[in-house]
C-alpha cells in the first residue's frame, strides 16, 4: 500500500495544519463507553447479499453479541442487571473495564482481571460476545507502561477473564506514548480492525490500520504510515469500505475492501471534519453508523500526556447523512458539546 492518503480537496481549500506532539492533550481517554440495553443490538442492519445491497451505507457489525458471562449468576450477581440496563465503560475513575447498571444502588462491577492492562480506551465486540480492548494511557505511564501499548486484550465471552490477545507491530515511546486508538469488528470477514499511531515521531508517521483475522490470527496491514484513530467497516452498495479517522488532521478517509477484507484501493478523503465546525485540532475518535447517519466523536489530540484542570472529557459530536443520489456525506449535525455517555 502507498504510505499516504490521496486527499482530494476543493480548489481554494487550505491545508489544515498538523499539530506538534508537545501541545496540551485534552483528557483524551475518557470517552469510550459502550451501552447495552440488556443485550447488544445484534442486527440493526442484517447482512445483505449483492442482490439485496442496502441503499444506505450500513455498519457490518450486525452480529455483535452480548457476552454470555453476564447471564452467569456465578460470575455476575443477577441483582446487578435485573430490571435495569447495563453498560461496559472504560471512561471511569476505576482502572480498566467496568460494568455499570441502572439498577438503583448498584455499584460498578469489575472482575479481578479487568484492570490488568491498566487504563483502557477503545473496545469492540465480536459475534461470540468476546470483548477486545486497547490499553490507553491517561495522565502518566505508571499504570500503562510503554511496552504494553502494542498489545490488545480480550475478555472471554464465557468466563469474563481478560487476557492478552495479540501484539501489533510497533513500539510506543515517551514522545508518543500511544498505541491502538480505534477498534471495530467486521462480521462479514470475521476481522478485528485496529487503528494505531504506534511508533510515530514528530516528523514521521508509522501508524495505520491492521486487520486481524479471528479465524487464523493473521495480521494484514490495510494501510501504513498514516496515523489513525477511530475505525469502522461499512457495506456500501455491493462492496465494503473501511472508514478511518486520521490522527494528524481533522479528516476521515475511506479504503475499499476486497472479498477477503483487504485493501482494494488507496485511502481517499471521505469527510473533512471542519465542514461541520470541528476545530483544526479535533480528530475523529469514534465512528457510529446507524440508518445512513454517521455520528463522529470529536476530541483534541496531539500525542502528549498532560494533566488537565478538568476531569470532564472534552468530547464533541458531529453527524453526517448519506445522499444516495450523489454518493456524498452531508453535514446533518454541526459539531457540538455532549456529555460522556
Amino acid at each position: 500500500m502507498a504510505s499516504k492518503a490521496k486527499k482530494t480537496r476543493r480548489r481554494g481549500q487550505k491545508q489544515q495544519p498538523r499539530l506538534g506532539m508537545g501541545v496540551l492533550l485534552a483528557v483524551f481517554s475518557a470517552i469510550i463507553t459502550v451501552v447495552i440495553v440488556m443485550a447488544l443490538t445484534r442486527a440493526s442492519q442484517a447482512p445483505a447479499s449483492a442482490a439485496t445491497a442496502p441503499a444506505l451505507p450500513a455498519d457490518t457489525g450486525y452480529c455483535r453479541s452480548t457476552p454470555a458471562f453476564i447471564a452467569d449468576p456465578n460470575i455476575v450477581d443477577p441483582a446487578l442487571i435485573g430490571g435495569g440496563s447495563i453498560a461496559f465503560a472504560t471512561d471511569r475513575a476505576e482502572k480498566g473495564l467496568v460494568l455499570l447498571s441502572t439498577v438503583p444502588g448498584a455499584a460498578p462491577f469489575q472482575l479481578p482481571t479487568w484492570d490488568d492492562a491498566g487504563f483502557l480506551g477503545s473496545i469492540a465486540y465480536d459475534g461470540r460476545g468476546d470483548i477486545y480492548a486497547a490499553p490507553t494511557p491517561r495522565l502518566s505511564l505508571q499504570d500503562n507502561p510503554l511496552a504494553g501499548q502494542s498489545t490488545l486484550w480480550r475478555v472471554d465471552a464465557s468466563s469474563g477473564e481478560m487476557r492478552p490477545f495479540v501484539t501489533i507491530a510497533g513500539e510506543a515511546s515517551e514522545r508518543n506514548p500511544y498505541g491502538v486508538l480505534g477498534l471495530t469488528y467486521d462480521c462479514v470477514h470475521n476481522r478485528l480492525y485496529a487503528g494505531s499511531v504506534l511508533g510515530s515521531t514528530p516528523s514521521a508517521e508509522r501508524g495505520g490500520v491492521v486487520a486481524i483475522d479471528l479465524d487464523t490470527m493473521e495480521q494484514t496491514p490495510i494501510f501504513r504510515d498514516l496515523d489513525t484513530m477511530g475505525v469502522l467497516v461499512a457495506q456500501v452498495g455491493e462492496g465494503h469500505e473501511l472508514y478511518a479517522g486520521l490522527a494528524r488532521s481533522p479528516e476521515i478517509v475511506a479504503v475499499s475492501l476486497d472479498a477477503d477484507g483487504n485493501a482494494a484501493s488507496e485511502p481517499r478523503l471521505l469527510i473533512d471534519l471542519t465542514e461541520a465546525g470541528a476545530a483544526p485540532s479535533e480528530r475523529a475518535r469514534k465512528l457510529r453508523l446507524v440508518n445512513g447517519t454517521l455520528t463522529v466523536d470529536l476530541v483534541p489530540f496531539n500525542y502528549s500526556l498532560q494533566s488537565s484542570a478538568s476531569d470532564q472529557p472534552q468530547l464533541r459530536q458531529a453527524a453526517w447523512t448519506y445522499d444516495p443520489s450523489t454518493g456524498a456525506w452531508v453535514v446533518s449535525q454541526p459539531a457540538a458539546d455532549v456529555s460522556s455517555s
